[in-house]
């Protein structure tokens, strides 16, 4: 973010000066912006966002004790800073005025931005390595991929920034729209289409539609990278003014994963763009990701072959995305915790089943509720139990009333009695399990997997505190 001083931002989002707020050329300027009052400091453009609980700007003044020059508030304060009528717009808004500014610059920054219904983080991670070799790179840490994450990562972008790759989520229609508005991308990814949020979007179709924003949203000249093996994106080339670059698993695409395996360590091997590829990624699932980060690259410019040299021993960047964890007792913890919905709790189970089975090792399930699936959620919950009992898992603990299906689906499917456990709530199961394993045989595959909002990433945290992370 180029240095602004309140006049500037006011200016940039519609406001007005605060009472005392300097207005003069030689006012305090900020370069960057934040929402939580305890990341404010100098330099930083603290913007009361209103929430749930409380209103952002009530921490106005502590955040300028703590050296933020002003503040973009939607109510007065007792501090110097912008006022405006919604903080969110005008935080969205700034974003937008300034990446406009970098983009008229001499070396204007390239926009690749991701969506799809699974894998967004993960691409997000590997693209923005990919980019990161190649010059200055702004990506955002985790999921910033909403009306909020998004503009606070597009304003972190300055002068030299050379790239700046964005994830863009939504949970109803219009949400991605919104976001191509903010930072319309030269390069659109979209990775793929399921039942994610169903319940919130009501149809697949919608939210096929909902993806779509994102191709339609490109800028002037900007290209389209989808996925081949999925109809209902490739049903976007029709929605692209510009280039569209396909990938995929199959013959068809332009960028195509092919002689994929993974190793004793669960470890994803393959070939992209003829260059043979180990990453640190675990689970065949994940190849899609690799495919799409590389033909996102290629659109942008980059050579296929250091696109691939720079996803050598690639790992995850974000938490709770399959993150392989060795416990003290013997046991592996594969923490996947972060998020679900169908297609990532079935690539999650099988990658796990596929790693204790090399290592001739059992294979454990927690799985709270995936969440937002509307009226088919019991049935794709029964069609997880069962894959659990068609994997041969040994052990399944499922996690609150909403996941309780799940149980029907594994019994169902032949899993003994013996070997299902429910848990209303997830309090206290860390320490269960850790004494499960303790008196186990103590080289078992135990993935935990469930939607955000459940909090079962907390077990998988407390688990990897409990039972102490040992030698990988």
């Amino acid at each position: 973010m180029k240095p602004m001083t309140p006049t500037q931002v006011a200016a940039a989002t519609g406001g007005s000066l605060l009472p005392g707020t300097p207005a003069g050329p030689d006012a305090p300027t900020v370069t960057g912006a934040v929402i939580d009052s305890r990341l404010a400091g100098p330099g930083t453009l603290f913007v009361g966002v209103p929430g749930e609980h409380a209103d952002g700007a009530d921490y106005a003044p502590a955040a300028v004790a703590a050296g933020a020059p002003f503040v973009l508030v939607g109510h007065p304060v007792g501090a110097p800073g912008v006022l405006v009528p919604d903080a969110v717009a005008a935080l969205g808004a700034l974003a937008r005025t300034t990446l406009a500014g970098l983009r008229q610059g001499q070396e204007p920054p390239a926009v690749l931005a991701i969506t799809g219904s699974v894998g967004k983080t993960t691409a997000k991670d590997l693209l923005g390595r990919i980019m990161a070799a190649q010059g200055n790179t702004v990506v955002p840490a985790g999921s910033f991929n909403n009306h909020l994450g998004l503009p606070l990562t597009v304003l972190r972008a300055d002068q030299a920034t050379r790239y700046l790759v964005l994830e863009m989520g939504a949970n109803h229609v219009g949400e991605i729209a919104a976001l191509t508005v903010i930072a319309p991308p030269d390069v659109a990814v979209v990775l793929g289409v399921t039942a994610a949020h169903l319940g919130e979007f009501g149809s697949i179709e919608a939210i096929a539609a909902t993806k779509a924003e994102l191709v339609q949203g490109l800028a002037a000249g900007g290209m389209a990278v989808l996925n081949a093996d999925d109809p209902l994106v490739m049903a976007m080339a029709a929605q692209a003014a510009g280039k569209v670059v396909t990938f995929g698993l199959g013959p068809g695409a332009d960028f195509r994963a092919e002689d994929i395996t993974t190793g004793p360590g669960g470890y994803l091997a393959l070939t992209i763009a003829g260059q043979p590829l180990q990453t640190q990624l675990v689970g065949e699932h994940l190849a899609i990701n690799v495919a799409a980060a590389v033909a996102a690259a290629a659109t942008a410019g980059v050579d296929p072959a250091k696109a691939v040299q720079a996803l050598r021993g690639a790992g995850p960047a974000s938490p709770g995305r399959m993150v392989v964890k060795p416990l003290s007792a013997g046991a592996t913890l594969v923490d996947d915790s972060y998020n679900a919905n169908p297609a990532s709790v079935e690539g999650a189970l099988r990658a796990t089943a596929a790693m204790a089975k090399a290592a001739g090792h059992e294979a454990w399930a927690v799985l709270s509720e995936m969440l937002e699936l509307g009226e088919a959620a019991p049935e794709l919950h029964r069609a997880v139990g069962q894959l659990v009992a068609e994997l041969g898992y040994a052990r399944l603990f499922v996690v609150g009333e909403g996941a309780r299906p799940v149980l029907s689906g594994a019994a169902g499917a032949g899993m003994a009695p013996g070997a299902v456990e429910f848990w209303p709530e997830a309090e206290g199961l860390a320490a269960y399990l850790a004494g499960a394993l303790a008196q186990a045989a103590g080289q078992e595959h135990i993935v935990i997997k469930g939607s955000h909002g459940t909090g079962l990433w907390r077990v998988a945290g407390q688990l990897a505190d409990l039972a102490g992370e040992g030698n990988a």
